[in-house]
């Protein structure tokens, strides 16, 4: 049975309680932060291990699930896993941000470390770049993932992609925020234009309590 558009609300905010609960069993803080990467990986995983709980907003616009999230065979990056890609990011820090009374504007800021691009002579104004992972840690143009095979051998025949190929994005710089799907954060599409990246973590949770404050002020009149 299809749920709702308010039955899906009203259970994906017990889900998220439920983990936020899980993740701090004693109180709930107003802010906490993670630097070590297996506690940031932890936490992501976490989050993307319960069925339709999050959703993570790129720093270069859109948006998408959170399905998973492992360490990177890069040294001192993590993987993100949403439905059919895969982002690579080094991680600087994990903030959780809580509202008492406020539980579905919860939410995670991840702020990144600088990534050198591979991409030869990439326009320094983008964020990331899409490539094919041959193997772990070797990359090449994504146009092979996309032609399905890597060249030819000397007899003529394809060299045929792995099994074990992907299709990954590596980002440079940039921060992600997570809400859960239920969040009026996410109601509202405008928010996909990667406005979190605009500023510092500080001055995104003051937006987000301005946020909080209109959401009010409209419900009441």
């Amino acid at each position: 049975m299809e749920l709702s558009r308010g039955d899906f609300e009203t259970e994906n905010l017990v889900v998220w309680e439920k983990t936020i609960g899980e993740l701090f069993p004693l109180v709930i803080p107003n802010n906490c932060l993670w630097e070590d990467l297996s506690s940031i990986i932890s936490i992501l995983k976490k989050l993307g291990s319960v069925e339709n709980l999050v959703h993570v907003l790129f720093p270069a616009g859109g948006g998408h699930d959170i399905v998973d999230a492992r360490k990177s065979f890069e040294a001192g990056c993590l993987e993100i896993h949403t439905p059919h890609s895969i982002r690579i990011i080094k991680p600087k820090l994990l903030e959780f941000n809580y509202f008492p009374g406020n539980l579905k504007w919860a939410y995670f800021r991840l702020e990144t470390l600088p990534l050198k691009p591979i991409t030869p002579d990439l326009d320094p104004s983008l964020s990331k770049e899409k490539l094919t992972e041959i193997e772990p840690g070797r990359y090449t143009d994504k146009e092979i993932w996309e032609k399905g095979y890597l060249g030819y051998d000397e007899k003529g025949n394809r060299i045929l992609l792995s099994s074990s190929a992907r299709l990954v994005s590596r980002y440079f710089r940039g921060s992600f925020v997570i809400f859960a799907k239920s969040s009026p954060y996410l109601k509202d599409y405008v928010t996909y234009d990667a406005r979190h990246d605009k500023v510092n973590r500080r001055k995104f949770r003051q937006y987000i309590e301005n946020c909080i404050i209109r959401f009010k002020e409209q419900k009441i009149s």
